[in-house]
């Protein structure tokens, strides 16, 4: 039996504290879930229906995003919503900076 592949992406919380965090394939519904059960930002207020925008991430590297899997394809890509990114190997090696609600 295989061991399922570890991807990893990197989080800047919005202290600027970076996290690596390790995960499998579909482990979480999306970026948003993995951000909340790894981090201590408070965001996701409406539970991931991508109405309240309190998920917003800054894709560091913007080239990263070509290849990523959206729940719904954002117009635009320079800060994204956690809860529309599918959590699987087109977001390993990537790096998000988590935006402060303020």
């Amino acid at each position: 039996m295989s061991m399922p592949s570890l991807y990893k992406v990197t989080l800047i919380d919005t202290a600027n504290e970076r996290h690596v965090i390790h995960f499998k394939r579909f482990e979480y519904p999306n970026l948003m879930e993995l951000i909340i059960d790894n981090t201590y930002d408070d965001i996701g207020d409406c539970k991931g229906r991508a109405m309240c925008k309190t998920c917003l991430v800054e894709p560091i590297n913007p080239k990263e995003v070509t290849g990523i899997n959206f729940i719904n394809i954002p117009e635009d890509t320079d800060y994204v919503l956690a809860c529309q990114i599918i959590v699987d190997k087109h977001i390993n090696n990537c790096s998000f900076k988590i935006l402060d609600r303020d």
